[in-house]
């Protein structure tokens, strides 16, 4: 889930473990050309130039549950 409403799930309950993070909104490519242009990011979300690379989703996803399964582990 990614909204800017995502930290109020866990804020007021401290037993709320939860990970946010961002991964894969541009491909390299784009986002080596946003930086030559002085950009830190090609776009934003809730623009309307919004763009996903979606080869990054399962990468994304690999890497979210990993890390909330490591937390677990302690």
């Amino acid at each position: 889930m990614g909204s800017e409403d995502f930290p109020l799930l866990g804020t007021h309950n401290k037993k709320t473990i939860y990970d946010y993070l961002f991964i894969g909104i541009a491909s390299g490519e784009v986002m080596s050309k946003a930086i030559a242009e002085g950009k830190k990011y090609p776009f934003y979300h809730h623009s309307a130039n919004y763009q996903v690379d979606l080869s990054a989703i399962p990468l994304g996803t690999v890497i979210g549950a990993t890390t909330l399964l490591e937390v677990f582990k302690k």
